[in-house]
């Protein structure tokens, strides 16, 4: 009873996939840097609509009187690289009604599975590397059907094309959003709204800002995409851009912001960080210091930063605690002022439970009320 009917959108959405593949091409440019690609396994599910159209011309007494229905999918994929991802998928798309002459009404039902490549497009390649923020993708690939009645019925194909486009928004948790329209080429189409969860975490210290024309004209080149094994020399052991001769640390992660000694700047205490006596209000050197620390940011866009406040021991330990909340919640308001995207940092309150040394000289109390900044991993 179900035959074949090719659709308009089913041409429609091979046209889009393609498209989106020519986006790929344009992007050849870029290819290399896949190979620094940290592939991800994913699931995803949701819910759906659908328009299930069997053909019964040729059936005598019976017609189709109910065409739309509802269901669910679930999908397992694997991204390949920044654009192309592969991805099994299985749904289930509810019941087709027929009405049959001098008999009770019947019902087929469908389910629909295949194998795909999805090819993402239109947004930042990085952004798109980490399948995080909106991008739009396209579908193609076989699928099969499987359907049940208690009238009989003929399936004209067992396996088919299957071609979908969609949009997709990503979380930096792994966590996406998607909505799509598929299409099974026989009597099936669908419209679904579901989750994708990710597995897995992103180096973001790869990610390098994209090079921009300067005010007049030249061409700012971007830090370089480090490969997994970087090539050192006798100048530049851990290549972080400071000669070994003047370099005082000599194995910073190769990537890692430093300073003209060649130090993490973001490996511990930012010296000057301080507040005026007993509250959370930044000293105006302070202010100073931190808007270095926005300046480096604003060059390292993908580093979400630790923001640990310490106290001495003067005072209770519970008072203490609260104090530094305020000053590590001040210095990451301080920095958004500046420009730094709030969800980058992450302020963390120590007290006086992790002094650096004693608390038995003015000097110790004073080197144990501090700020320190790490990499958020």
């Amino acid at each position: 009873m179900t035959n074949l009917h090719k659709s308009t959108f089913i041409a429609g959405v091979c046209a889009t996939t393609l498209a989106l593949s020519a986006c790929g091409a344009l992007d050849s440019p870029r290819r290399d840097r896949d190979r620094d690609f940290d592939g991800r396994f994913y699931v995803g599910g949701g819910v759906l609509l659908s328009q299930l159209e069997p053909d019964t011309d040729e059936v005598d007494g019976v017609s189709v009187n109910e065409t739309e229905s509802a269901g669910g999918s679930l999908a397992v994929g694997y991204d390949l690289s920044s654009r192309f991802s592969v991805e099994g998928h299985y749904a289930a798309l509810g019941q087709a009604g027929l009405a049959v002459d001098g008999a009770a009404d019947e019902d087929v039902d469908y389910q629909v599975f295949g194998l795909s490549g999805l090819i993402y497009g239109l947004n930042d390649r990085e952004d798109r590397a980490r399948r995080e923020g909106f991008s739009l993708f396209g579908r193609l690939g076989v699928g099969g059907m499987q359907n049940e009645s208690d009238i009989a019925y003929e399936r004209v194909n067992d396996v088919h094309l299957v071609a979908g486009i969609g949009a997709e928004y990503g979380f930096r948790n792994g966590l996406a959003l998607r909505g799509e329209l598929v299409g099974h080429d026989t009597d099936a189409r669908y419209g679904q709204l579901g989750l994708v969860y990710r597995f897995g975490d992103v180096d973001r210290r790869r990610a390098r800002r994209p090079a921009e024309p300067a005010s007049d004209g030249t061409q700012i080149t971007p830090l370089p995409v480090p490969a997994d094994e970087p090539v050192r020399t006798d100048l530049d052991s851990d290549q972080d851009g400071v000669e070994d001769l003047n370099d005082q640390c000599l194995d910073t992660a190769f990537g890692s912001p430093v300073d003209a000694s060649g130090c993490d700047i973001f490996g511990g205490v930012i010296e000057g960080v301080k507040f005026e006596s007993g509250s959370d209000t930044l000293t105006a050197g302070a202010q100073l210091e931190l808007d270095q620390v926005a300046q480096t940011l604003s060059e390292y866009q993908d580093l979400d930063i630790n923001i640990d406040a310490h106290t001495d021991n003067t005072g209770s330990a519970e008072s203490n605690l609260q104090l530094s909340r305020r000053r590590a919640v001040s210095v990451a308001r301080y920095l958004v002022g500046q420009g730094v995207a709030g969800d980058r940092l992450k302020p963390r309150a120590f007290g006086e439970s992790q002094p650096r040394t004693t608390n038995a000289s003015a000097e110790g109390r004073a080197a144990n009320r501090r700020v320190e900044f790490t990499i958020a991993q």
